[in-house]
């Protein structure tokens, strides 16, 4: 799934943590993917800036390759 968004509508500046920027994954995203609250994902960054988010699977979440 590729989708497009704006800078201003997925970061926003961390009112509890000056300096720190918040990243929302729009919940279309999350329903597509079935990702909810605790689910683990890798974001690597592409081309020119973009994001790409996937599922981490069971060999990188426990820090195995």
């Amino acid at each position: 799934m590729i989708t497009t968004y704006k800078y201003e509508d997925l970061f926003q500046d961390d009112p509890d943590n000056p300096g720190e920027t918040l990243l929302t994954i729009p919940q279309e995203i999350l329903d597509a993917k079935g990702w909810t609250e605790g689910t683990r994902i890798k974001i690597s960054v592409g081309d020119q800036g973009s994001l790409i988010l996937s599922d981490v699977d069971e060999k990188e979440s426990n820090g195995k390759e």
